[in-house]
């Protein structure tokens, strides 16, 4: 069955925000909407510009069978505490609207993503955007170019548990790494912090 995905953000005052894709012209799967440039992907970027926050794609099948084995999400909270977040996303009704984000301003565009740092706060690394980009963009023209943005996926929470999930030939470890971690979007590095050269490419693309 297919499996929906939405996005929290949590502040340092444990505020959760939190977006619905479809609401931002995003699509319900997670391959659907994980793309540079889609709504959604930018909204939460906005967000954590310069802020750092504990970021979570969180699927509506990510509470079944909770192993920390194989779920990295699992091993940052315990089952009791994701319980409670997972509720907050599919049984909570405090999502963020369009109107307003637009209130709030959306401090980043589409080019502005492609620049700039993912930034690990926990982990004490970064995704450098434009490095991403070229060597995770499919140039094929069947596919026109499209580019998987490393946010949806490095946080995601119950990948594969579903159709439109990521089934990608590269970068499946690394799904989940980063959830619930403390993730900003900035422009500056900082200092003595590792650059994370991950990769994400979908399944269906023809192999080189």
């Amino acid at each position: 069955m297919t499996q929906f995905y939405v996005a929290l953000v949590i502040d340092k005052h444990n505020t959760i925000k939190m977006i619905e894709p479809w609401m931002l012209g995003g699509g319900l799967n997670l391959m659907e909407h994980s793309w540079i440039g889609d709504g959604s992907v930018n909204a939460v970027c906005s967000l954590i510009y310069n802020n750092p926050c504990k970021v979570a794609w969180i699927g509506d099948y990510s509470d079944r069978s909770y192993d920390p084995a194989k779920d990295a999400y699992a091993k940052t909270l315990s089952c009791e505490e994701f319980e409670k977040v997972f509720e907050t996303a599919w049984c909570g009704s405090s999502f963020i609207k369009p109107y307003k984000l637009d209130q709030e301003g959306s401090k980043l565009t589409t080019s502005e993503i492609k620049t700039g740092y993912l930034i690990n706060h926990d982990l004490k690394c970064y995704v450098d955007m434009a490095a991403y980009i070229k060597r995770s963009t499919v140039p094929d023209d069947s596919i026109g170019g499209c580019c998987i943005h490393p946010l949806p996926l490095l946080t995601a929470c119950g990948n594969g548990r579903g159709d439109g999930d990521f089934y990608g030939r590269k970068g499946r470890k690394d799904v989940g790494t980063w959830a619930f971690h403390r993730i900003m979007h900035a422009n500056e590095i900082p200092s003595g912090y590792n650059e994370k050269d991950c990769c994400f490419i979908d399944a269906r693309v023809p192999r080189d």
